[in-house]
């Protein structure tokens, strides 16, 4: 009997060893909910980082478009007046913040009698926080004519243009100039999209070139 007695009793000892108690499994519910929450926290952080990267690529992908534009046709931009209707308009004009001017550089492969001119103008929409093109197909225009439009910027939180010649200015022509041919040497633009603010600067200063291999062809 003896012999049994201690057998059963290590048999309980077995089985108490074996189980967890209460306070293990408190710690071990613990540390599973903090190595969750950290977890968790680590996935969100990682698909903040991809929303934010795919953001900054759809941003400097606009950017960039929107740079090569303006650079194409700053390039272009010629000393020759245009006409709307029966109102003059300077080569280059600035105006509470909105920038017209004629452009060369159109080309016409299949001899439809185009204008080898156009008449561009940038605008601001700060309501709708747009920056927008228009593109009129001749210098010369009437009133009723609709230009084409595209959005070359959005999400602009802030916009600033001025003309450089060499102080900047916000108005062109100015009080000094009389000749409505003349155009500034260059242009400043500030935008800021993002509360990231980018400034470009694009040179004028060869018109006199462009205009004078555009009469030649």
């Amino acid at each position: 009997m003896k012999f049994t007695s201690d057998k059963n009793n290590n048999a309980v000892n077995v089985r108490k060893q074996s189980g967890f108690t209460l306070i293990e499994l408190l710690v071990a519910i613990a540390i599973f909910a903090v190595l969750s929450a950290l977890g968790w926290k680590i996935f969100d952080y990682l698909i903040k980082v991809k929303d934010r990267n795919v953001m900054h690529e759809e941003n400097l992908g606009q950017l960039q478009g929107a740079y090569q534009q303006i650079q194409r046709d700053t390039l272009q931009i010629v000393p020759i007046s245009a006409r709307s209707g029966e109102q003059v308009e300077p080569a280059l004009r600035l105006d509470r913040q909105k920038l017209s001017f004629s452009k060369a550089g159109v080309t016409d492969p299949l001899k439809q009698g185009l204008s080898p001119y156009e008449r561009i103008e940038y605008g601001y929409d700060q309501q709708e926080k747009k920056l927008y093109r228009l593109k009129y197909s001749n210098l010369n225009r009437n009133n009723a004519e609709q230009p084409l439009s595209s959005v070359m910027l959005t999400d602009v939180d802030a916009y600033q243009i001025e003309v450089l010649n060499p102080n900047e200015s916000d108005r062109w022509p100015n009080d000094l100039t009389k000749n409505d041919s003349q155009l500034p040497r260059g242009i400043k633009m500030k935008i800021t999209i993002h509360e990231v603010e980018y400034e470009w600067i694009f040179s004028l200063l060869n018109t006199d070139f462009l205009i004078k291999n555009n009469q030649n062809g």
